[in-house]
């Protein structure tokens, strides 16, 4: 199989995934009753675009805004989950500065892979697999674009 098969099925495993995890009452993997119907369309149109066009990108080709949007828009992504989710487990100072996140709310009932310490907020098993799945995105399109 090559590179960009392989590429190709991840982002769409990202992108399916994602849908599935905001749209699905998976409790306890998710706690989607926490949320309105608004927040979740929201939540689910706004990533499933942005994700959407990153694989259509993957897809399409390999030249111009084709071949740089996924170059841009998976580090994004995982920027973006490491300062939500993994920044404020690691650092206690930073948990506290992020007031508008009622973590305890929405994700108190989800399932955890790693402990909870005092001060800190673990990501839920849920948020684990999606940032672990962009991971692999994001090493994919480097390896696959700049082959």
């Amino acid at each position: 199989m090559s590179l960009h098969i392989i590429t190709v099925a991840v982002a769409l495993l990202l992108l399916i995934y994602h849908q599935a995890t905001t749209l699905l009452p998976l409790f306890p993997w998710n706690d989607t009753a926490k949320y309105s119907r608004k927040e979740l369309i929201l939540e689910a149109g706004t990533n499933g675009l942005l994700m959407g066009l990153g694989a259509l990108c993957l897809i399409i080709g390999n030249t111009g805004f084709f071949h740089y949007y996924p170059l841009i828009y998976y580090p994004f992504l995982l920027s973006g989950e490491l300062v939500q989710w993994w920044f404020p487990y690691f650092s206690e100072k930073f948990a506290k500065s992020k007031v508008n996140f009622d973590y305890e709310k929405l994700f108190s009932r989800t399932v955890k892979l790693i402990p909870q310490k005092e001060g800190k907020r673990p990501p839920d098993a849920n948020h684990i697999v999606l940032h672990l799945i962009t991971v692999v995105a994001v090493i994919l399109v480097y390896l696959e674009r700049l082959s």
